[in-house]
């Protein structure tokens, strides 16, 4: 279960959900290209997309970038900059999609072992810059129950994707 809460006068978006694994199993299917792939995408809530490359060089400094297409084959890039890089339990990195005309906004995760799992604590900020596109981001609980998913089920962008759009 995800609870979700737009804070500081509608600049940021804050998303937490508990997952049923380590801080490091989280933390590695963020950051780890192979499992990137695996878990982000799907279809539902009005965004049906699946990212199909992921790239990273994992050090404050280093740049991020995720290719994908959506359930019409139009592709998008979401790219960045790492700020902070503190395994398992903190990434922060700048955000640039496509689709947002290129606003740089900044997501923040803090994942933090709780008897239960990880307690995984995710800040999309910097939206107030352009307020027209902030709904374009809303889509965090849905992502965030697609990570839950591929980490407790071992389920996969494949097994929320429809053959017939792959």
């Amino acid at each position: 279960m995800t609870s979700t809460s737009i804070v500081d006068g509608g600049d940021a978006i804050v998303t937490e959900i508990v997952i049923a694994g380590s801080p490091d199993q989280v933390f590695r299917a963020l950051v780890d290209p192979r499992l990137v792939v695996q878990w982000w995408g799907g279809q539902g809530a009005g965004q049906t997309f699946r990212c199909t490359d992921f790239q990273c060089d994992l050090r404050p400094g280093g740049q991020w970038r995720s290719i994908g297409v959506d359930a019409q084959g139009h592709p998008f890039e979401i790219s960045g900059e790492y700020l902070e890089v503190e395994p398992p339990h903190l990434l922060v990195q700048t955000w640039i999609a496509s689709w947002a005309a290129q606003v740089k906004t900044t997501v923040r995760w803090e994942l933090r072992a709780i008897p239960a799992g990880t307690l995984v604590r995710h800040r999309h900020s910097g939206l107030a810059a352009a307020p027209q596109l902030a709904g374009s981001f809303r889509g965090w609980p849905q992502m965030l129950g697609w990570l839950g998913a591929f980490i407790e089920k071992h389920e996969t962008v494949n097994d929320r994707w429809p053959p017939a759009s792959r």
